[in-house]
């Protein structure tokens, strides 16, 4: 990020990704089944200080064991730990972003409350600062990359992330931290931040909370769709086909030339899958036909006077109604 005041922001709010977020399963063992002597056995795990008890994990094991498996090593003290006050059904991961230049206690502290909660902070990978070059600072192990990998890892992890923690001291949101909240947004990721920004037209794009542990009980328990990024393209494909005459056909007509291409792309994918029956099909592969598929697409909801990108986003919001009412 770079320097404090306006002209500059420190590195970790326009960094642009993050580590791939590993995910981590846990195995129901009940304490009925596990032998009294082994090493799976209550006295011994709580012994090596592994776990308390095991009676009070079970909320995180969805699957039980029968009578006649074999009851596996339990995760020894290496595994990732999960306090049993998160009730998380996956390993949350969080970026961070923000102004580090500002406060950067508040985000260690938070750093660290993510880690307590069992979340995977994604981004920035450390919160030990070790070096400031022209502005931009760079964390532990981060010494020999280049900012704009950093910065690219740092976009990256955002759109991995089930949610973004914004540090925004006093209000502050710098140019690139402003960036991040509308590349989050875009990308269907919801961000938190203890501080709304100052600035009303970026609070809209902010939820309020009052503490990390709020942002995870709180967060979408599946991700919300964003509108897809249609808008540009379809606008474009409106002047393209004026520009060819397509702008008298009708939906019928555009219908039939789409379902054209829906055959088309079949017949590619025919081919490549090697069930060719009869006859000889000229140069084609599925992603031309496919991107066809599209385009007329498109064109049909020009035909039709509507706003594709606005429609499948709603669209999909129903779908996921359906889906989390089974």
């Amino acid at each position: 990020m770079l320097a404090a005041n306006d002209s500059f922001l420190h590195q970790n709010s326009c960094r642009a990704c993050f580590p791939i977020p590993f995910s981590h399963f846990f195995q129901h063992i009940r304490l009925s089944i596990v032998d009294k002597r082994g090493q799976n056995s209550g006295e011994t795990l709580t012994a090596y200080c592994v776990l308390p008890t095991i009676r009070n994990y079970e909320f995180l094991m969805s699957r039980s064991i029968s009578a006649d498996q074999k009851v596996l090593e339990f995760p020894s003290v290496d595994s990732v730990y999960v306090p049993p006050t998160t009730n998380l059904s996956h390993v949350v991961e969080v970026v961070i972003s923000g102004s580090y230049r500002k406060q950067f206690e508040s985000v260690k502290e938070a750093y660290q409350q993510f880690r307590d909660l069992g979340c995977t902070v994604l981004s920035p990978s450390s919160v030990s600062i070790v070096n400031e070059h022209d502005g931009f600072v760079y964390m532990k192990g981060e010494e020999t990359q280049p900012p704009e990998n950093i910065e690219d890892r740092h976009l990256d992890a955002i759109e991995r992330a089930d949610f973004v923690w914004l540090h925004a001291p006093d209000g502050y949101v710098g140019p690139m931290a402003a960036w991040e909240i509308g590349f989050a947004h875009a990308a269907g990721v919801p961000v938190y931040a203890k501080e709304l920004p100052r600035e009303t037209r970026f609070r809209p794009f902010v939820r309020l909370v009052d503490s990390p542990a709020t942002a995870v009980e709180s967060r979408p328990t599946h991700p919300e769709p964003p509108a897809p990024a249609l808008k540009a393209f379809q606008q474009y494909y409106r002047r393209a086909a004026l520009s060819r005459g397509y702008t008298k056909e009708r939906p019928k007509d555009c219908l039939l030339l789409m379902v054209e291409e829906v055959g088309e792309l079949a017949r590619a994918l025919r081919k490549r899958e090697k069930l060719v029956r009869h006859g000889s099909y000229p140069e084609s592969s599925e992603a031309q036909e496919l991107a066809d598929v599209f385009l007329y697409v498109v064109h049909m909801a020009n035909v039709l006077g509507l706003d594709l990108a606005e429609i499948v986003q709603k669209k999909e919001f129903i779908n996921l109604r359906k889906f989390l009412g089974r």
